[in-house]
């Protein structure tokens, strides 16, 4: 069952997600979420899903000092900061 919900957007273009929307998705206050906006016009909101920032990989990867980077990706930076030191 889909939650479908017609809202205007706030003076500074903000949308507020209603309590009943978020508890349908599992959504919290302070979740982080990724918006895609597509040519068409269509705009989706989704709970975040981390994905290595190198390689696009969203299986495993891990936020790392803000970094978002897959096991195989940091290994290979490890190596490129250790042979460059």
């Amino acid at each position: 069952m889909a939650v479908l919900k017609h809202k205007k957007l706030t003076s500074k273009r903000n949308v507020n997600l209603t309590k009943n929307i978020c508890a349908f998705v599992g959504l919290e206050g302070g979740d982080p979420v990724d918006i895609a906006a597509e040519d068409n016009g269509t705009v989706t909101i989704k709970k975040h899903a981390p994905k290595c920032r190198f390689c696009g990989d969203n299986a495993s990867a891990v936020s790392v000092m803000g970094i978002e980077v897959c096991p195989s990706c940091a290994q290979r930076l490890a190596k490129e900061v250790t042979e460059n030191a």
